[in-house]
Parts: structure tokens; C-alpha cells; sequence
């Protein structure tokens, strides 16, 4: 058995866990929509909750990662969401392994005649639905990163995803014979979604969060229980730096933990260890915008008054980025466009409930932090050579 010197981390999340729960135990009625910043534990939260119930008598769970699956085309989709049943055949073992995956299982005519859109793939997928209904189990499916099935089409100008979510809302609100849960950490394509899709009265919206600060500093003063860490433990004043530069953020905690393996010594690492290893995720961001923005006045403008307004608040919305567009740096549209872009990139966070935008967690605020420094730099180095 191959031994590790650290292990993924599941940390609390009873409460998301009860939500999930309750949400499947209620009849069918509509979409359930969860976002939440990057690194805030969703996939995982998933995975926990589908662990829980893969085996239950009483439900029988699809979850399609499509961060997992390369899809450019309606064959792709095809593909990532059936697959041929070979369990009474005497293919390969690798044709049987392909066969436990959790897609909806057909006969080899029905593929070819999806793949050759002789048949609507929805009505076969409400075929396979309605058969686990009357077996006495109740249908999820679950799609992870949705926005991968963006700009794909089904026939001349039908859109893929219109066409599933007009599907999902039957399935739902309409016969109530499917739960359906949505994930994406793209928050702007999700309200996108919700808008164009028509969803108003038919989905509902869930926040995953960053972990709370409680849970954070839990996690970190039980390293080997919850992480299997034992190579070193952490001071009271390390986890609080480490609260300071990473808040929740399930991903850049762990990944600090395990670069903090190899330098540990006795026990412990020093104060000096912990400060480079998160100044190196504070550089990496503040890189990431420094790329983002080039030379271009009008995003480095933009930065500068993110900047000015998380001084205040946590949260903005557009209108208190209306300074841009006043000034003539922006009008509405393109400053639309910017955010969008913000959001994809993974630098700013998007709540689709709230129509807000936060920095992803704070190392990025700290990444902001400085480049705001640089720009600053920057501009007092031009005004003494002007002076000069």
C-alpha cells in the first residue's frame, strides 16, 4: 500500500451537507444552481456528498465533472454523457470498466443513431430516468463546470445548453421525475444562463463559501488527523499568517501545507519558511493581473479603483465602479465585457444572487495589494523623469 505523507482534507461543511440532503429528500420542482468562489470546495463537497449517497436504496446519482472531459462538439457531448452497456457482453475488461461510469447506458444502435442525430438525446436520457422512477429509487444528476458545454450546438442554430435547460426544467418543475444540481465557479455564466435560459420561478441559487475561520484554524492545529500531516506542526502565530493570507481557500491551504513538507525539520518550520511560501502565491497573483492589465490604462484604472473600493468593503457591485464610465475610461457595455473577462480568469468572483463581485479570496487581495504598489511605482518613476 503506497504511504503518504499527506492527505486531502474534508473539513466540516455539515451544514452544505444537511442542505444537499433535505434538497434531494423533497420532491423535484426545480434547478438547483451551486456557485461560489474558486478553491471553495464545491467539487468536493460534491464528491463527499455523492460518497454518501451513491449506495442509498432510495436514489441514483449521475454526476457528470466536465472539467474532466474535452467537449468541442456535439459528439463530445454525446460521448461524456452515454455510454454503450456492455455489462451482459463478454467485451474487454476495459469495455466493462468504461461501463460503470455514471452516464446513462444505451445499446450500440442507440449511440450510433445519437451520434447521427437520428434520436433526441433528451428523450432517451427521460427513458432511462423514468426506468430508476419505477424501480423505486429517485434520479439526481449532477454537472460540475456546465460552461463547458458553452457554444455548442445541436442542429443548425439550437444551442446545446438552451436545449438541455429547457429539458432540465421539464424534468423538474414540470414532471418532478429528476433532481437537478448545476456547479460552476464561473458565477457570470451562470447568471448569464439563468437569464437567457428563461429560469426565473424554475432554479434556485446555493452559496459554498470559502471554510470559516474557525474551521481553518481547526484544520491547522490538526494536521495529522485531518490531513495526515505529520512532519510538522504549526504555532498559533502561523496559522493566524496563514489565515491572514489565505482565508478559506481549501486549494492554497493545502497546496501550503504540502510545499511546507520538505523543509520541515524537527517538527516544525520556521516563521521564514511559512513567509516565502506564501509570498510566492501573493507574487503568482499579483503576476496574474500585471499580465492581465499589459500596459493598458484603462484596466490598470480599473485595478486602481478596485483597489480604493475593497478599502471600504469587502464586496462591490457596478455601480460603484460608475467612476470608470464617468470618466470616460469605460462605457457600460465594455465595462460589462472587463468584469466578464475578470471572472473567467479567476481573478474576481461573481455572486449571481447578489449581482456583487469579490476578489478570489485574499491572496489575490494581497496580489492586488501589490501590484497597486507597482503601478504606483511605476507612475512616480515617470513623474521624476518628466521632472528631470
Amino acid at each position: 500500500m503506497i504511504q503518504s505523507t499527506k492527505k486531502t482534507a474534508f473539513i466540516n461543511r455539515d451544514k452544505e451537507l444537511n442542505y444537499l440532503s433535505h434538497w434531494v429528500q423533497k420532491e423535484p420542482e426545480n434547478i438547483l444552481f451551486i456557485f461560489g468562489p474558486k478553491s471553495s470546495g464545491k467539487t468536493t463537497l460534491l464528491m463527499k456528498f455523492i460518497e454518501n449517497y451513491q449506495d442509498h436504496k432510495n436514489y441514483h446519482i449521475k454526476h457528470f465533472n466536465l472539467r474532466k472531459i474535452l467537449i468541442d462538439s456535439y459528439i463530445n457531448f454525446i460521448q461524456a454523457f452515454f455510454a454503450v452497456d456492455y455489462s451482459d457482453s463478454k467485451k474487454s475488461v476495459k469495455q466493462k470498466r468504461e461501463y460503470n461510469v455514471k452516464v446513462f447506458k444505451i445499446s450500440k444502435e442507440i449511440q450510433e443513431n445519437l451520434e447521427n442525430k437520428r434520436i433526441d438525446p433528451f428523450y432517451v436520457m427521460e427513458e432511462a430516468l423514468t426506468h430508476f422512477v419505477k424501480k423505486g429509487k429517485r434520479p439526481v444528476i449532477i454537472i460540475d463546470e456546465l460552461q463547458a458545454l458553452e457554444n455548442i450546438h445541436m442542429n443548425g442554430q439550437r444551442e446545446l445548453l438552451q436545449e438541455l435547460f429547457n429539458f432540465f426544467v421539464s424534468l423538474t418543475k414540470e414532471s418532478h421525475l429528476c433532481h437537478v444540481i448545476i456547479t460552476s465557479s464561473d458565477g457570470y455564466f451562470m447568471n448569464k444562463l439563468y437569464n437567457e435560459s428563461k429560469l426565473t420561478k424554475a432554479a434556485a441559487f446555493y452559496e459554498i463559501d470559502y471554510l470559516s475561520e474557525n474551521d481553518v484554524k481547526y484544520w491547522l492545529k490538526h494536521l495529522e488527523q485531518e490531513s495526515g500531516i505529520n512532519a510538522y506542526q504549526l504555532t498559533d502565530e502561523q496559522i493566524d499568517r496563514i489565515w491572514q493570507y489565505l482565508g478559506g481557500s481549501m486549494f492554497e491551504i493545502s497546496y501550503v501545507l504540502g510545499e511546507l513538507i520538505i523543509d520541515a525539520s524537527q517538527n516544525r518550520i520556521t516563521d521564514n519558511q511559512l513567509r516565502e511560501c506564501l509570498e510566492t502565491i501573493v507574487t503568482t497573483n499579483m503576476g496574474k493581473l500585471k499580465f492581465y492589465a499589459g500596459i493598458n490604462h484603462q484596466k490598470r484604472a480599473m485595478f486602481q479603483e478596485i483597489w480604493h473600493i475593497l478599502q471600504e468593503k469587502s464586496v462591490f457591485d457596478m455601480d460603484d465602479l460608475d467612476s470608470l464610465v464617468q470618466k470616460g475610461l469605460y462605457n457600460e457595455d465594455l465595462l460589462t465585457d472587463e468584469l466578464n473577462n475578470l471572472v473567467r480568469t479567476n481573478i474576481l468572483a461573481f455572486n449571481p444572487a447578489t449581482a456583487c463581485f469579490q476578489v478570489q479570496g485574499n491572496s489575490f487581495y494581497y496580489g492586488l495589494k501589490s501590484y497597486i504598489e507597482f503601478i504606483r511605482q511605476k507612475q512616480n518613476q515617470k513623474g521624476t523623469k518628466n521632472n528631470d
